[in-house]
């Protein structure tokens, strides 16, 4: 409610009346309308009245606060009065009530003026102590303690550290000639700070950073009369209703003359003082919570990233085999070693090739390099790490010969590069899913690379307003894109990418090289996968729709068989038109096509053959994503089909492509879970969906999280219910070792680390993400009722659950959705038709797994959910009463957007253009974000206009990558004001002031969860790194005599004796043969050398010494918390990828060769299983145990199996 105030002495400001209407309304008479003090907002206006006073408004949160307001100092003779000098006059404002300010005195608490002023002095005082430079170097600290000044520059009067401590970072300013260079340090990048005096009374302070400084430049403010240049165009901009051009320019190096070294000497910083500001200094550390060391480094000027070292280490890399080059100069780029001393190591390194071969050393230096991680952990300064000579020779005695990758000729070793603003880094090679163009050149895939554009800190690049982020993304990304990349001394050229990989802003890029005696190169690889010019002549044109046609060869598949030309059939998509918009037509087959039985089965047997987890499975898929030739889409069996027969139709088909491989995106052979999300949550509540519904199924969650170490069983249906411990078969294991009577593993520290970040894991998402279960729910695939035998609004389900229970029809009303959701119209009530009546063509084809939408009617059920589409969307389905909408709201039209289109036909230049564009333009996320800001802070939720405007934005942004049109960031609302809620703040701050309390659903559940603290985690990460630095290394020889002294010990915990008394069932367990015990320890060795590399690549932190512990690894999850979630996200995923190939790998080498009879299997697992039982206090010995437990019951399974069948 808005009260007018009259009568305001001139000399009085907002904060001065709201101070004294605050008195009034922090009476215990208002304690009524709030537990705590009420909020107000008031606002004086400029113009004086004739009698020299002003006026103003009050706002106050609700109607019953303004009238008893009114009541008492309203009117003309009111019951009490406030004087400020003058008596203030109150009546009821006639002016529309300013909603948004309404909002914000409701859902903040009040602050009280004079704190929030002292709070602005404060920060202005902090930012007031400028401490002069005299001198600014950058550099490399050596391994015997001395800093090598690697650039250095003097610094003239006007330069100068600063600290800012609304961002809480330092920068540092060197104005020369018109320009300031700028180096931006938020205090978050700093490892280690020292400072101290030098011989002439001087402050030196020494930095180390875990990421580099952001380096900006910006030219002198010019002025016109007495206003500043910067405040000129924010005026204008304010009039022409156009975003102000940014100020200062991003750049890859703190100076043009620092440009060369710059990818290499970012981390460590020197500067020294003109005078004494060390009190100063300190001051300013305290502010920035960071820590200040009284240490400083000796410096020497050792030159070991000249020019002319840098062209030493570039020939040898030239001379040196590829994949060898790679690996040693990924110790560069990643900070752990510098030029000089790599090249010390030249001749070891050609010996080291001649003794032992190329995969050795390739093995060796990727084993080497996480030893040299190792080496940093703990590291204080001013404590020496042993020359880089020594540390190798120590270390070319052990053979890390890697476990042999799975047998599945649909994973590749793939090879990555980072490039961020300053540098790059390298990592891999790691095995990865294939795709088609990859597989086409199978003794050359060293020969691709994926490379990642990033910023310093490993995340997307952040809008920030005032840097001209698009020309440097421009220069730095598009320069390398179009003029290629040199890495290991080869040159790289870009090729193309998938659309997953677009989102992450990686690429696809290729080193020329010969194949059969031809010339392979990106230009002859685009030729060759088809024609994009003949379906669709405008294709061509439009840059982003060719690159995505071109993407479609590079999406990550598995072979599987070939069809013949006679064995693809084209047949009619099924299409009316819109009758709101008679040029638009709805295609109610929009990416799906047909297959027949027969050859859905073959393509699931030939699935099977290469991966041992579906062996026993029941039964084939009926719907596979596919990519065939130049068509993309999904296939649903047709059971009318006979024989090997596919059907595409109009709408899967891209371009044409003379391949006829059926590469499988993705088998749909079993129902996805159903979890709900706050952008789902926020549109339900809006539907009517009671608190109450969210509230206990959140509730639930918790409770099956923090009892799932009651029992094995429980332990394992929570794993298995949020996808943890997925690639070490956790889940599998547990329910086989309660079956044999087993309880929860109380005295495995092990078992209860790996359960304890399995519950943070769950509640971390619960409070974060609002990711919660819903039980009697399903994500399926959709597919088109083919046979027309569904109504308008109807749909068929038939859903058979892993967990062993009865299959389900869904009868009735159904919830049906799509994620995302964005749009009260996403969320749909649809009709399941239950059972399939007789004579139904359900009842002879049930499409398992699937949900059949009818092509009747209007418009498609699939486009009116999120827009989705048939070629390969899946579907929220659930007839849970409580989650039932009590209203559905009209769909959106998701009409598609225009292509943005050349007068030419598109090049690759024209594609690296775009993606150029697109890494600066990607606003989707934002979007997202922003639609849920305003639905939590808008009294209309979901129904705000601006959050109607931005659905319609979110659409535009989903077909960017399609149609190459940007969403324009001036076109995105802004939020009602500027604090957010408490659900938005990250999980990395402390200072929740700038968020409020939030009052919906999604805020009321973010405040229910209390994670743990986590603790325990910086304790076991010590405790493995203690581990790997004590650790003593076995030799096979020492293993057969421990494992034979051993069988005489009797195996007295809990696992062990449940283990022996099952096998014992079906094996003699007798002395083992010793090259068994050899073979298996060796795989142990090389399992737990791969599973290190795993733990260092994939770490949060940019530390040099930072690690995952083994449980993170196993369970499948990263505890440590991140700003930027989606790159945690990222990571975990990738991690588990990697975690789960290694998995496979030796598990297949336990198991034995193809053909080794189960009992041999079981066997060779229970040696493994011994092994890891005796190095038990090694790093990877607890994990090596779970996997060898895995293959132990994958062995009595297969021989109950077949005694079963009586073979």
């Amino acid at each position: 409610m808005d009260i007018f105030i009259e009568h305001i002495p001139q000399h009085k400001t907002d904060s001065d009346i709201k101070i004294e209407l605050a008195r009034a309304l922090h009476a215990p008479s208002y304690s009524r309308h709030a537990s705590a003090p009420l909020n107000l907002e008031v606002k004086i206006f400029p113009r004086l009245r004739r009698d020299g006073t002003r006026c103003g408004i009050m706002t106050v949160p609700t109607e019953g606060v303004g009238r008893q307001f009114l009541q008492e100092y309203g009117g003309a003779t009111p019951q009490k009065n406030i004087f400020v000098g003058l008596r203030l006059r109150f009546k009821q404002s006639n002016k529309p009530v300013r909603l948004s300010t309404v909002e914000y005195t409701r859902r903040f608490p009040y602050v009280d003026p004079r704190a929030a002023e002292e709070r602005r002095g404060n920060v202005a005082a902090l930012a007031s102590h400028t401490i002069s430079l005299s001198t600014l170097q950058f550099g490399w600290t050596c391994r015997d303690n001395i800093f090598s000044v690697e650039w250095e520059k003097a610094c003239g009067d006007d330069s100068a550290l600063t600290y800012h401590d609304d961002r809480r970072e330092f920068r540092i300013t060197v104005p020369e000639q018109g320009v300031d260079y700028i180096a931006v340090i938020r205090a978050t990048q700093i490892e280690w700070v020292g400072a101290a005096r030098d011989d002439e009374g001087r402050t030196v302070v020494n930095m180390t950073l875990f990421t580099p400084p952001v380096y900006e430049s910006c030219s002198h403010s010019e002025s016109f009369g007495a206003f500043d240049l910067h405040e000129v165009l924010q005026v204008l901009a304010a009039f022409t209703d156009t975003p102000p051009a940014p100020m200062r320019q991003r750049n890859s190096a703190f100076h043009p003359s620092h440009t060369d070294v710059a990818a290499y000497t970012s981390l460590a910083v020197r500067f020294v003082c003109r005078r004494d500001d060390l009190p100063t200094f300190h001051k300013l550390c305290r502010a920035a919570h960071t820590k200040l060391e009284n240490f400083l480094y000796d410096t020497e000027n050792r030159q070991l990233f000249s020019t002319h070292v840098q062209r030493q280490f570039q020939a040898w890399m030239s001379n040196l085999p590829w994949r060898v080059a790679f690996q040693i100069e990924s110790m560069v780029r990643n900070w752990m070693a510098d030029f000089r001393e790599l090249l010390d190591l030249r001749v070891r390194v050609y010996s080291l090739l001649e003794e032992k071969g190329e995969d050795y050393v390739v093995e060796f230096f990727r084993y080497f390099s996480v030893q040299i991680k190792e080496s940093y952990s703990d590291d204080e300064p001013g404590t020496q790490t042993q020359p880089l000579c020594v540390l190798f020779d120590g270390y070319t005695g052990y053979s890390p010969k890697a476990p042999a990758p799975p047998r599945n000729t649909d994973t590749f070793q793939c090879l990555h590069v980072k490039v961020t603003p300053t540098s790059m880094s390298f990592e891999g090679p790691y095995p990865e899913r294939s795709n088609r163009v990859i597989r086409s050149y199978p003794n050359h895939q060293d020969s691709f690379l994926r490379v990642s554009f990033l910023d310093e800190d490993n995340l997307q690049y952040r809008l920030d307003r005032e840097v001209d982020g698009r020309s440097f993304i421009q220069r730095r990304v598009g320069g390398i894109l179009k003029n290629g990349l040199r890495v290991g001394g080869r040159h790289f050229e870009f090729l193309a990418y998938s659309q997953s990989a677009l989102k992450e802003h990686a690429v696809w890029f290729v080193k020329e090289f010969r194949d059969n005696e031809r010339v392979v190169n990106a230009s002859s690889i685009i030729e060759g996968l088809g024609d994009f010019r003949s379906r669709d002549p405008n294709l061509i044109r439009c840059p982003a729709r060719y690159a995505a046609r071109i993407s479609q060869a590079f999406t990550a598949t598995d072979s599987s068989l070939s069809i013949e030309t006679d064995e693809l059939l084209l047949i009619d998509d099924i299409e009316r038109p819109d009758p709101e918009n008679p040029s638009r037509s709805f295609c109610f087959t929009d990416g799906v096509g047909t297959i027949s039985p027969d050859l859905a089965r073959a393509i699931w047997r030939e699935l099977r053959s290469k991966g041992r987890r579906n062996r026993r499975s029941g039964t084939y898929p009926r719907a596979y994503q596919v990519r065939l030739g130049g068509a993309k889409g999904m296939l649903s069996v047709d059971h009318r089909l006979s024989g090997d027969v596919i059907c595409t139709r109009p709408s899967m088909v891209k371009f044409d492509a003379p391949d006829l491989h059926v590469e499988i995106a993705r088998a749909f052979d079993k129902p996805g879970p159903f979890y709900l999300n706050r952008p789902l949550i926020m549109i339900l509540e809006a539907l009517e969906v009671p608190y109450e519904t969210f509230h206990e199924l959140q509730n639930n969650a918790v409770i099956a999280a923090r009892q799932s170490i009651v029992s094995l069983a429980r332990s394992a249906f929570l794993l298995e219910s949020y996808g943890l411990g997925t690639s070490f078969r956790l889940q599998s294991i547990m329910l086989s070792l309660d079956k044999l009577g087993v309880g929860p593993l109380n005295e495995d520290a092990f078992w209860h680390q790996m359960m304890d970040f399995a519950i943070n894991h769950v509640l971390r998402d619960l409070k974060h993400h609002a990711r919660i279960p819903v039980p009697n729910a399903w994500n399926l695939v959709g597919v088109a009722d083919i046979h027309a035998y569904l109504r308008e609004g109807e749909i068929f389900a038939y859903i058979v659950p892993t967990n062993g229970e009865p299959p389900v029809y869904l009868e009735g009303p159904t919830f049906v959705s799509r994620s995302p959701t964005i749009h009260p119209g996403d969320v749909q009530i649809l009709r399941a038709i239950g059972r399939p009546p007789p004579g139904s063509p359900f009842e002879i084809e049930s499409l398992r797994n699937c949900i059949v939408f009818s092509i009747q009617g209007t418009r498609p059920a699939p486009s009116c959910l999120g827009g989705g589409d048939l070629d390969g969307d899946v579907y929220c389905v659930t007839m849970s009463p409580s989650l039932m909408p009590r209203r559905v709201c009209t769909p959106a039209a998701y009409t598609p957007a225009p292509r943005k289109l050349l007068n030419r036909e598109s090049t690759m230049a024209d594609v690296a253009d775009f993606v150029t564009e697109y890494i600066y333009s990607d606003s989707l996320g934002l979007i997202a974000t922003r639609w849920l800001v305003i639905a939590d802070q808008s009294s209309q939720g979901v129904f705000d206009p601006d959050c109607l405007r931005l659905s319609e934005l979110h659409s535009d942004a989903v077909d960017y990558p399609k149609n190459g049109v940007p969403v324009p960031i001036s076109k995105i609302p802004a939020q009602k004001f500027r604090n957010r809620p408490d659900w938005n703040a990250p999980e990395t701050t402390n200072d929740m002031s700038k968020f409020y309390e939030s009052q919906r659903a999604i805020g009321r559940l973010f405040r229910e969860i209390d994670l743990p603290a986590l603790h325990v985690v910086k304790r076991a990460q010590r405790a493995q790194s203690q581990q790997l630095r004590e650790e003593q290394t076995t030799t096979a020889d020492e293993m057969i005599t421990h494992f034979h002294s051993a069988d005489s010990v009797p195996l007295d915990d809990i696992v062990s004796e449940a283990i022996l008394g099952r096998i014992s069932e079906f094996i003699t367990v007798r002395r083992h043969d010793d090259d068994d015990i050899s073979e298996l320890f060796e795989l142990y060795q090389s399992y737990a050398t791969t599973l290190r590399k795993i733990c260092a690549d994939f770490a949060l932190s940019n530390a040099r010494s930072a690690m995952l512990t083994e449980e993170e690894v196993v369970v499948g999850t990263i505890v440590a918390k991140a700003s930027q979630p989606r790159r945690r996200k990222d990571q975990m995923a990738k991690m588990r990828e990697q975690s789960n190939m290694l998995v496979q790998s030796v598990g297949q080498q336990i198991e034995g060769d193809e053909g080794t009879l189960p009992e041999k299997s079981m066997e060779r697992a229970w040696v493994a299983y011994r092994i890891s039982l005796l190095e038990q206090s090694s790093f990877g010995a607890k994990s090596f145990g779970w996997i060898a437990m895995g293959e132990i019951f994958d062995a009595v399974k297969t021989i109950e199996e077949s005694e079963r069948l009586g073979l």
